[in-house]
């Protein structure tokens, strides 16, 4: 069984965007591909460190991946695959996110 956590203003997330989500203790990065809504923890996978801490910009300057603040490192925000930086071809971990009346969740075990 799942917990569903809303995941605020999903709807409106602009496309190749990214947003920060709090739930309890846990960091999630979202982001809108191709009309989808994905998920990941925001932790990288080189140090499990968020890969954001603060308010900046999740995404690096050009927008189109997912930025690691601590290393450089960057992520495909499509799939979560890390191109480069020093924990390149490794994974974030996607969140399962589900929709219900029009609202996007955070579904988590």
């Amino acid at each position: 069984m799942f917990n569903k956590h809303l995941i605020p203003d999903a709807q409106n997330l602009p496309e190749g965007k990214a947003l920060n989500v709090k739930v309890e203790d846990y960091d999630f990065l979202i982001t809108k591909q191709q009309g989808q809504i994905i998920a990941y923890e925001n932790l990288c996978p080189h140090q499990n460190k968020k890969l954001t801490w603060s308010t900046e910009n999740t995404l690096e300057d050009e927008g189109d991946y997912l930025k690691c603040h601590h290393h450089g490192a960057l992520f495909s925000p499509k799939d979560g695959t890390c191109i480069t930086g020093p924990c390149q071809g490794s994974h974030l971990k996607k969140v399962i996110v589900g929709m219900e009346q029009g609202h996007c969740y955070l579904l988590l075990a």
